[in-house]
């Protein structure tokens, strides 16, 4: 008997090849390495994926409302063909004799489960399995993660779930997205109108804010404003009262806040009261993958993908943690590396962060606070951070990237942030003016990792509100009853502005806080962390909408295009469109992973939801307008049935009566006997125009302009007198006539 070989299967090609080489593997080879006991190879991502309807029945390539829903009994894969090869060769890897043992290497997680089982389960081995777990690729987190890898069967409830969400979502992509098409088809609507679990609401986000903005109308009002002069220079203040606890700081008109100030000309101030307090900002918490994705976009004007993708390749360079992670905080095991981060910022190429480190080591050893150090907020990976591998040559966004991450990181360690703000209220007779300024006494943890500031246009609330004006800097040292001259009273003028439009970062914010006002505890437990999407998917999603004509980007907004909106408002079933479907299937999928679920009674669970979204969708979709009956000129040469004469402002045409083909639309201009006013140069079938003035043959559906401009004739059957049409040769430019009713065949001259 040979030896025995242990087989380690990755998820990318560079990542096989960083474990390799930790352990001690030689070799460069383009689809594995082996080295004695031990081949590493790698997927590329996903190498298998679902078959469509139609792999399973022929009859479901055509879309018709009456074959919906589609389950099948057992879900069927295949490799994916552009990575065939390499699928072929991690099969026949997992078959071979020799190999006894398979490691699980691919990314720690839901997603990477998948793709190895996916893998797993085609190939049709049942050879043991160990799972590789790391959040980290430098050469001691693989050494470690190498020696402590746990059976497979520990990770079953991780691996339901993640197939449960993948044959989930194709159950509602699937049949969800072919009965709204059929739905929106009925209504005159064009093209395939996708739907899906996570990409539905997440459109329903950007369709309900665009709603809000074209609804909105703008209303004008006006503030009063005052400039007093104190022994120590002068100050702003605008007029507010009190009404139920709170302040109200404007008038309806123009004339209103005139005649206040021509009430108050030439009066003097005085000063009411003068608060001032300190307020303490602690660091930021460390990123997550969406709080980099939302900081990238603010600063950089990055997408979600592209920060996604550089994350990513920062990770493989074993320059930082796993980047798709949804925690903020790290582990105590992950905090005693700390020491081993901070000395490679120091031997790294920000030279501009070296003087933090240097004060760090003044105040040797440091920790961080417990704010940033819990282990029950770290699910699978730990928050993002730098690692002990210095960055040498890193730049353009790649450097950005690392940036951010490490200035958020060392930031945690400082104390901190203080800021001052003073907040003085003068009365001017019985009238109230407030001036509020803030000054920053310590940067703090801030000096590390400056906050981004927006620009104000940007700043304004979600409603419309005007961010309340403060005073830059500090404000001149007045005393409660100072006597201060009143030196200016003037009306401002203001106009409420509808919601603004959402950037990439805002809506990954609402992606990530989808579900906080479902009424249910525990659908917000679920969603607490996930929201829509996962910190590994959010930006796919995000692209799927741009790539399906839903969305488009207009520099860094995201705005919904008239499908989009068509598609959100003609949705009869509301569920699709709410976030609370993902809540409720991420908590389930929870109670799976923990194995406190069973994976069966889930699907039977999305089974029967299908079911009813696609009764909704049906009974809401409006009945298919049919042609006045008239007289029968014909068969419709698509599907069969019969073809009516119908006329309209003196023309003439044959509509098909979709009998047998509820969705067949056959439609031509036609002569008053119902004969085709044009025919097709190759099977004389009856031709369409189409509304850009193409012409089409309803029969074979040949395009005229796509046909040789000299062609034989069809000519008649010299055996049974029917008209004959033409078949292409394999010789090209060569011809056969051929005639249907009887099969004669013969060259056309």
């Amino acid at each position: 008997m040979g030896a025995s070989i242990r087989l380690i299967v990755s998820e990318k090609p560079s990542m096989g090849r960083a474990i390799a080489a930790a352990l001690g593997i030689q070799g460069s080879g383009r689809s594995f390495i082996q080295g004695g006991d031990v081949i590493v190879t790698w997927c590329v991502g996903h190498l298998v994926e679902a078959l469509a309807p139609e792999g399973y029945d022929p009859a479901l390539k055509q879309w018709r409302m009456d074959r919906l829903p589609f389950f099948p009994e057992a879900f069927r894969y295949a490799p994916i063909e552009a990575t065939k090869d390499q699928y072929q060769v991690v099969e026949r890897l997992m078959n071979r004799e020799d190999v006894t043992e398979i490691v699980n290497a691919t990314d720690a997680g839901r997603e990477g489960e998948l793709i190895f089982d996916l893998v797993y389960r085609l190939s049709g081995t049942s050879k043991p399995v160990v799972r590789f777990w790391t959040s980290s690729l430098t050469d001691d987190a693989i050494r470690e993660a190498y020696g402590r890898m746990k059976p497979g069967t520990a990770y079953e409830g991780l691996r339901d779930a993640a197939r449960c969400r993948q044959e989930a979502d194709w159950l509602v992509g699937i049949n969800c997205t072919r009965a709204q098409t059929l739905a929106q088809r009925r209504s005159g609507g064009e093209g395939v109108f996708s739907v899906g679990r996570v990409q539905t609401p997440t459109l329903a986000l950007l369709v309900n804010r665009e709603l809000e903005i074209q609804n909105f109308v703008p209303k004008d009002f006006w503030t009063l404003w005052a400039v007093f002069q104190a022994g120590a220079g002068t100050y702003r203040g605008k007029w507010f009262r009190k009404e139920d606890g709170k302040d109200v700081e404007r008038f309806d008109t123009e004339a209103a806040a005139r005649d206040l100030a021509e009430a108050l000309k030439g009066h003097p101030g005085k000063v009411a009261s003068v608060t001032a307090r300190t307020e303490k900002k602690k660091p930021e918490l460390l990123y997550d993958l969406t709080a980099l994705q939302k900081e990238a976009n603010k600063r950089f004007g990055f997408t979600a993908e592209h920060t996604l993708e550089v994350a990513q390749d920062l990770y493989e360079a074993k320059l930082i943690s796993y980047p798709r992670t949804n925690s903020r905080c790290l582990t105590e095991a992950d905090a005693a590396k700390a020491p081993g981060w901070i000395r490679s910022l120091a031997q790294g190429q920000l030279e501009e962060l070296r003087p933090y480190v240097d004060q760090l080591r003044k105040r040797w050893p440091v920790k961080l606070d417990k704010r940033f150090v819990n282990d029950k907020e770290v699910e699978d990976h730990s928050a993002l951070v730098p690692t002990e591998t210095p960055a040498r040559s890193l730049s353009g966004d790649r450097l950005k990237i690392y940036e951010l991450i490490a200035r958020r990181f060392l930031a945690a360690f400082w104390p901190d942030r203080i800021e001052g703000k003073t907040t003085i209220v003068t009365h001017v007779l019985k009238e109230a003016f407030k001036t509020t300024g803030t000054v920053v006494k310590e940067l703090g943890w801030s000096e590390v990792d400056p906050p981004h500031s927006r620009p104000r246009r940007e700043a304004k609330a979600e409603d419309g509100e005007e961010p309340e004006e403060e005073e830059s800097g500090l404000l001149p040292a007045v005393t409660k009853g100072e006597a201060v001259e009143t030196r200016e009273l003037f009306p401002k003028a203001g106009k409420t502005t509808p919601p603004k439009r959402m950037s990439e970062a805002d809506l990954l914010g609402a992606m990530q806080s989808a579900g906080k006002e479902l009424d249910d505890e525990e659908l917000k437990g679920a969603m607490k962390d996930c929201g829509l999407g996962t910190p590994a998917t959010r930006a796919n999603i995000i692209e799927t909408l741009l790539k399906r004509g839903y969305v488009e980007r207009k520099r860094n907004i995201l705005q919904p295009t008239p499908k989009g909106i068509e598609l959100v408002r003609s949705l009869k079933a509301e569920v699709l469109t709410s976030p609370q479907l993902t809540g409720e299937w991420e908590a389930k999928m929870e109670r799976i992973r923990r194995g406190e679920a069973a994976r069966d009674a889930f699907m039977e669970g999305i089974r029967a939801f299908v079911s009813e979204v696609i009764a909704q969708i049906r009974d809401a979709a409006p009945a298919r307008p049919r042609p006045a009956t008239g007289p029968v000129v014909g068969t419709c040469p698509r599907c069969g049935s019969s073809l009516h004469l119908r006329t309209w402002e003196g023309a003439h045409y044959a509509r098909c009566g979709a009998t047998a083909d509820p969705e067949c639309k056959v439609g031509f201009a036609c002569g008053e006997d119902g004969a085709p006013l044009e025919t097709c140069r190759r099977c004389r079938g009856p031709l369409r125009t189409t509304r850009a003035g193409a012409k089409v043959c309803v029969a074979c559906g040949a395009w005229d302009a796509d046909l040789p401009e000299h062609m034989p004739e069809a000519g008649t059957c010299p055996s049974c007198g029917q008209p004959m049409r033409l078949v292409p040769s394999t010789a090209r430019g060569q011809w056969f006539r051929r005639c249907a009713p009887c099969g004669r065949t013969e060259p056309a001259v």
